[in-house]
């Protein structure tokens, strides 16, 4: 029996098996699939809507909003699991730059610009504030494939001039290669990968740059050493080389899904994708089972203590029906949620306050134990963390990594000084 299970292998999950890790424990994750880090950027997105200091701007939060995750995290925390997030990339290579003092804007695939608190330095060249020349100097190179579906550099290029921001757009032409089958992102990452291919890239953006400084690419430079192939562009190119995440899959995310299956295998924990949580089973109120699918069959799993990570509406840990009901997938546990589908949306479809059901989770106390809709605690040894927790609407607040990042590390935390 291992001491701590932890429920979903997201960003939240991960980083709370990682608190667990560090604290000398034997985290098994269990999980449906890889979470929703190939969904996303990459970026750790704090609080988009701050226009200064994001620091303050989380201060305050916590103080008039005390039902937000963040709350549950505390000020200190948030920094401190940035830190701790930061500290792995950087001992894996993959270091991430940015600071709670201001969002910087990066562009997207589509050339409309995203704030981020912090970001990979593979895409640093591309900070449409910190970069000065960006409105003023020569235009931006944005360059891509045919063969790569869903990235359009002249698109995003003339969306970019659109803004104020002039930029180009060119196609490159494919490397002579033996594979002839379908492209996605992470064949392009593992043909990055090989200075054959980057030397030939690398000529070729030297020859189409003009007078641009800085040269944005789709996000695929790479799965084992996007920072040495980024280096390894610019000196052919001659010019800043930055990465543009691309839609789904992620290559960030898996690096970043990469980075902490080895940190927690590594000190002694395990992970078991494709074993989505069904049901759990408790007793005096303790969790004391939980069973995955299997096939033809459900495994058993029993540990001390649970942590569940599971996500909110958009990541599959709420799920909703035609006839208004909702409820939470893997354990059962009660939601703070609208009454029912009248209650689901604004009237507005932009509703600048957004729609109360993506506000769905678990409500909790300041352990992150969930409670009932008494106020009373469910499961003893449960904490939950990420999008499950109600009190927010994360993508809209543009703080879904940042909340995911500093709940998951308080959870695990917490569970850590119970066992």
């Amino acid at each position: 029996m291992r001491d701590t299970i932890v429920i979903g292998a997201g960003l939240s999950g991960l980083m709370g098996a990682l608190a667990l890790a560090d604290a000398g424990r034997r985290p098994l994750v269990l999980a449906k699939g890889q979470g929703a880090m190939q969904w996303a950027a990459g970026t750790i997105d704090v609080w988009g809507a701050a226009n200064g200091s994001l620091r303050a701007a989380l201060g305050e939060l916590i103080t008039t909003d005390p039902g937000h995750p963040y709350a549950r995290a505390g000020a200190a925390g948030v920094e401190a699991a940035i830190d701790r997030f930061r500290a792995l990339m950087e001992s894996a290579r993959y270091p991430y730059v940015g600071s709670l003092e201001r969002n910087v804007l990066l562009p997207t695939a589509l050339g409309a610009l995203r704030p981020a608190a912090f970001f990979p330095a593979t895409m640093a060249a591309g900070d449409m504030r910190l970069g000065g020349a960006a409105h003023a100097g020569p235009p931006l190179l944005l360059a891509g494939f045919h063969e790569l579906r869903d990235f359009f550099p002249p698109m995003a290029a003339e969306n970019l001039t659109g803004q104020g921001i002039p930029a180009r757009g060119v196609y490159l032409t494919l490397p002579p290669i033996a594979r002839r089958l379908d492209f996605n992102t992470r064949v392009f990452a593992q043909l990055f990968d090989d200075p054959a291919f980057r030397e030939d890239v690398g000529r070729q953006l030297r020859a189409a740059r003009g007078d641009a400084t800085r040269i944005g690419l789709p996000a695929v430079l790479g799965l084992r050493d996007p920072l040495g192939a980024v280096a390894h562009l610019q000196a052919l190119s001659g010019a800043q080389i930055f990465e543009i995440p691309t839609l789904p899959p992620s290559v960030p995310g898996m690096r970043l899904f990469t980075i902490f299956r080895e940190a927690i295998v590594k000190a002694g924990g395990r992970l078991q994708i494709g074993a989505e949580v069904l049901r759990g089973e408790g007793a005096d109120g303790a969790l004391t089972a939980v069973y995955s699918a299997a096939a033809a069959r459900e495994q058993t799993h029993r540990a001390n203590l649970f942590l569940l990570a599971t996500g909110g509406v958009a990541g599959g840990g709420v799920r909703t029906d035609h006839t208004g009901s909702t409820w939470e997938t893997a354990l059962g546990l009660p939601l703070q949620a609208p009454g029912g589908r009248g209650e689901w949306f604004a009237p507005r479809f932009l509703n600048e306050a957004g729609h109360p059901i993506y506000r769905a989770g678990i409500a909790t106390n300041p352990q992150l134990q969930p409670l009932d809709a008494a106020g009373a605690v469910v499961y003893r040894n449960v904490a939950v963390s990420g999008a499950a927790l109600a009190g927010s609407d994360p993508i809209r607040e543009r703080c879904y990594s940042g909340m995911a990042l500093a709940t998951g590390w308080r959870a695990g935390q917490i569970l850590s000084s119970e066992l």
